[in-house]
């Protein structure tokens, strides 16, 4: 039993075996590296989309954390530039409310004043028509014209006195 050696068979084999490798390359080693090919170029563009999402999400992100610290220093100068403004407000019209007071006292004062000045003049009146009445009463009754003229002029003076110190110490 030996191995016998055919040359026909041999070639016959190889060039089946030829066939066979040129069919395979044709019909499934081309087609399987073709779709390997895909599958490479859809892995590296894969790779590639997510690279750039990846970027395009930093980016973003960064965007994100720059408007949201400026939202925070806009926030910041809004309530500051409110708070400002109330204190300006309340200073207004605390000031507002002093030069009204003000006013008020003085226009207190005058009135005031008025009314010292009209009880002095209604006094004055007052007592230059009791002198007067009393003069009369006294001219009445048995004096002489002179005596009469002499208590009028002094009633008159004294009147005058009392009314230029009254005016002195009523005004300091």
């Amino acid at each position: 039993m030996g191995i016998e050696f055919h040359s026909g068979t041999f070639i016959a084999m190889m060039i089946n075996f030829i066939i066979l490798m040129f069919v395979l390359v044709r019909l499934l080693y081309r087609p399987i590296q073709g779709i390997l090919e895909q599958r490479r170029q859809k892995i590296i563009n894969d790779l590639n989309e997510a690279s750039q999402s990846k970027e395009l999400a930093e980016r973003l992100h960064k965007e994100a954390q720059i408007a949201l610290e400026e939202a925070h220093v806009e926030a910041y100068e809004i309530v500051e530039k409110a708070r400002l403004e109330a204190e300006r407000l309340s200073q207004e019209l605390t000031d507002q409310t002093r030069r009204e007071l003000d006013e008020l006292r003085k226009r207190a004062v005058q009135e005031i004043e008025r009314a010292k000045q009209n009880a002095r003049e209604q006094m004055r009146e007052e007592a230059v028509n009791l002198a007067l009445a009393a003069v009369q009463k006294l001219i009445s009754s048995h004096m002489s014209p002179q005596i009469n003229g002499d208590l009028i002029r002094r009633a008159v003076e004294e009147i005058a006195k009392g009314d230029k110190q009254h005016d002195v110490s009523g005004g300091a």
